[in-house]
């Protein structure tokens, strides 16, 4: 139980909850609130005349999940061992996409304090990044999951056609805050969420 509770959030605290992972020679993070499970890979079958970082697609259960090599994504040559790698299962702007990566080591608790953003000089990590993490003497980077999606299919992505159909309402704040929290990329939530914490 208590075990249980040392990895869950705490209401009202400065602290979000990230899964550690490695792909190649990278390592890299995900909010543990977008992770809906992580599983064995299971055999992958392959779609025709797909985007090349889509490996394929799977059935969990009783969905059939696209498969998303992260390998690929980040320029990494093939997995040595496949039969070795774990599929993240996430839920990104309401569909659920699987990542293929090499290894899951643990959940870590951090603060947004410890968060940093990408430097111009990061060759390039800052497009397909939210932010880097120093700790235990390792740099971890945040990757940005939905930009990955977007990129794949820019259809799964807010657009102008999306916002009209939202159609004339009542100027509030308070919607404003959870249109963003729900449509925005990684890097908007950690914006929103810093200069909260700013404003307490």
């Amino acid at each position: 139980m208590n075990e249980e509770k040392g990895i869950l959030l705490e209401s009202g605290t400065n602290e979000l909850e990230m899964i550690v992972f490695r792909v190649g020679t990278g390592t890299f993070g995900i909010n543990v609130m977008k992770v809906r499970e992580i599983i064995q890979a299971p055999p992958v079958t392959a779609m025709p005349n797909a985007h090349p970082h889509i490996e394929g697609i799977i059935r969990l259960r009783d969905e059939v999940l696209t498969v998303v090599n992260l390998t690929k994504v980040l320029g990494y040559s093939p997995s040595e061992h496949p039969v070795q790698d774990k599929l993240i299962v996430s839920e990104l702007n309401q569909i659920k996409v699987a990542f293929r990566v090499q290894n899951v080591s643990r959940i870590h608790r951090i603060s947004w304090e410890q968060i940093e953003k990408p430097t111009e000089l990061s060759q390039g990590l800052e497009s397909v990044s939210t932010g880097i993490v120093k700790m235990d003497g390792q740099m971890i980077l945040l990757l940005d999951f939905e930009k990955v999606v977007v990129d794949i299919n820019p259809d799964k992505g807010i657009n102008v056609k999306q916002v009209k159909s939202l159609g004339e309402r009542e100027r509030s704040y308070k919607k404003l805050l959870q249109l963003k929290i729900q449509r925005c990329y990684e890097n908007c939530y950690m914006k929103l969420f810093l200069k909260l914490d700013m404003i307490k």
